[in-house]
């Protein structure tokens, strides 16, 4: 079990603080690894303080070897593999630069606040989202893991009824909100 308490887990969380960063990208790098040898399977997983949830129907026994791999990557050779580019982070970035971006329009003086302007405003949003939904992850929503980090356990779980699993992780660094 992870030894961030509850209290600290929930700051970390709303806080965006350094365990669910370190978290995020373990959960991308892992993720990328398990496509790579299950190309078939759709995969998706969330990122917490404790650890992060890998969705989708896989053995339980290929979990572990791929977060560990995926660890020893991110910290070595490839730590690019944090950022994901089907990541929630680029459809909130997206989603972000839309609505403002149609709000501004929409609050512009006759002849710019025309629905053609609203809707090229938006088109143009989507454009830019993708590159600088990339840099948000690399420098805002993921982080490199620590030396302390360590991976504790995985469970197989069913969520929601879909088949899942949880790998646990313990970062007594990232104990504090700003790790």
């Amino acid at each position: 079990m992870s030894s961030i308490n509850p209290v600290v887990q929930v700051a970390q969380q709303m806080l965006l603080g350094g365990a669910v960063k370190q978290n995020h990208a373990l959960e991308h790098a892992t993720i990328v690894l398990l496509s790579r040898k299950y190309p078939e399977v759709r995969l998706s997983g969330i990122s917490f303080a404790a650890g992060f949830f890998v969705f989708g129907d896989l053995p339980t026994a290929a979990i572990r070897p791929a977060a560990d791999e995926a660890l020893q990557l991110l910290r070595t050779t490839q730590p690019e593999l944090a950022v994901h580019e089907r990541c929630g982070t680029n459809l909130a970035v997206a989603g972000l630069l839309t609505g403002l971006s149609s709000m501004a329009v929409a609050k512009m003086r006759r002849p710019y606040s025309t629905a053609n302007n609203v809707i090229l405003a938006s088109t143009a949003s989507l454009i830019l989202a993708r590159p600088l939904g990339l840099t948000v992850q690399r420098y805002i929503t993921t982080q490199t893991p620590n030396s302390s980090m360590r991976i504790l356990d995985v469970k197989s779980l069913t969520v929601m009824g879909a088949p899942a699993h949880f790998v646990s992780t313990d970062n007594p660094d990232a104990a504090g909100l700003f790790a």
